[in-house]
């Protein structure tokens, strides 16, 4: 069957249209359709897979997870922190960050692999509407007009429905038929990440801990995931460079490149990156707040209206926290898109803007001369992350509630 037989014959003119098959895109159609709300997803790819990394999911988020009914998908495949603890680069010396057994609010994150949460999700999407996701399917422009929207792919099919989300990331193609061209600039920072078989690390380094090691001009997140019945550990390195200009977050990287970036590093950070299977890197690019996300029936959802720098973590939970209060604005004010679209970016464009300004503000956090020698670090380290310093830092974001904030 072709694409374009598959496609015409399976979208309705009254569907909500998303552009995008990422986790963003995935949550608002599975919330969408458990209100009884026809939606189609359209994503570029071929196949549904993610490259292999860790992700994060704080309280925030795993509320989100929790009102669409993924809850005990979620938990057989996650693990779930016993602590974290900020960890000095260069001799190993630790801090305690928060502790399960002391934390009753549960404000410990969810550490599980992208491809899980992924999985999880398509599978929600198809057992509510088999013919819901559409590959090889890439939206590429778009119009408008009183009756509806006509979604344009790559091959020049063009998909009619009641309204579009551009939930197709940072390269988005909808927010450039909205907006225009915003340009992105490059941070002078890079990202390493990789996964390792914890059988290949010392006892002391598989535990179920996420370490935070910060020095001068790096710093490093550790924490393990399950992948079936193999334990492994995410490396996420981030580090000040001025010499990367490439934006993609898929490209390859050199084992002995990425050691060069931590050279002088404690042994435990060495044996990471030495026993890494596999190891991408990215450029670090920031693009301006936007002044509006939405046009008619037209409105975007995480990384392609807010990319965020990765020092919080929050990319993932702000797509989420987007399609949980999309969905109950357009179930809200369902015969009036452009209402649901503008209220939905009234919640949603001061939260995700301050959220993005405090991940970017981490870095010279993170990234500070006063870690250079243990004698000025221990100060520095117990003033930054005292617990009234985290809980100023963290607790505005991990309280939040997209699934019952007021929409009115």
């Amino acid at each position: 069957m072709s694409g374009e037989i598959m496609i015409t014959e399976h979208v309705s003119r009254s569907s909500v249209l998303i552009a995008g098959a990422g986790i963003g895109g995935l949550a608002i159609a599975l919330s969408l359709l458990r209100r009884g709300i026809d939606c189609d997803v359209f994503e570029q790819a071929s196949e549904l897979r993610e490259v292999g990394a860790g992700l994060w999911i704080s309280m925030n988020g795993v509320r989100v997870l929790q009102d669409l009914a993924l809850t005990q998908q979620i938990e057989q495949n996650c693990i779930a922190a016993e602590r974290r603890d900020i960890r000095l680069w260069s001799n190993g010396g630790s801090w305690p960050l928060y502790n399960r057994s002391s934390d009753p609010a549960g404000n410990q994150p969810y550490l599980l692999l992208r491809a899980h949460l992924l999985k999880i999700l398509v599978e929600g999407v198809r057992r509510l509407k088999p013919s819901a996701i559409h590959l090889n399917a890439h939206v590429v422009g778009f119009g408008q007009d009183d009756e509806g929207v006509r979604a344009k792919l790559a091959d020049g099919i063009e998909v009619k429905g009641r309204a579009l989300i551009g939930a197709d990331g940072a390269h988005s193609k909808v927010r450039q038929g909205l907006i225009g061209n915003i340009e992105s600039q490059y941070t002078n920072a890079i990202a390493w990440r990789g996964l390792v078989p914890v059988d290949r690390l010392a006892p002391h380094q598989r535990e179920h801990v996420v370490s935070t090691w910060i020095g001068p001009t790096a710093h490093v997140t550790a924490y393990p995931v399950r992948w079936q019945d193999t334990e492994l550990m995410t490396f996420s390195g981030q580090v000040d460079r001025a010499d990367w200009l490439l934006e993609s977050w898929s490209e390859k990287g050199a084992v002995e490149e990425c050691l060069k970036d931590f050279v002088g590093w404690h042994s435990d950070i060495i044996e990471l990156v030495k026993n890494v299977d596999t190891l991408n890197k990215w450029g670090l690019f920031v693009r301006p707040s936007l002044d509006t996300w939405s046009n008619g029936r037209v409105t975007l959802l995480g990384d392609a209206c807010h990319s965020m720098l990765p020092y919080l973590g929050q990319g993932v939970n702000m797509a989420l926290e987007d399609a949980a209060v999309l969905a109950r604005c357009l179930d809200d004010q369902p015969n009036d898109l452009a209402a649901a679209f503008q209220t939905y970016q009234d919640l949603r464009l001061d939260r995700t803007t301050k959220v993005a300004k405090s991940a970017a503000g981490m870095l010279p956090v993170f990234h500070n001369q006063a870690l250079t020698t243990p004698e000025t670090a221990g100060d520095y380290i117990k003033t930054q992350w005292a617990p009234q310093a985290t809980a100023a830092r963290y607790d505005w974001i991990y309280q939040y509630d997209a699934t019952t904030v007021p929409l009115h």
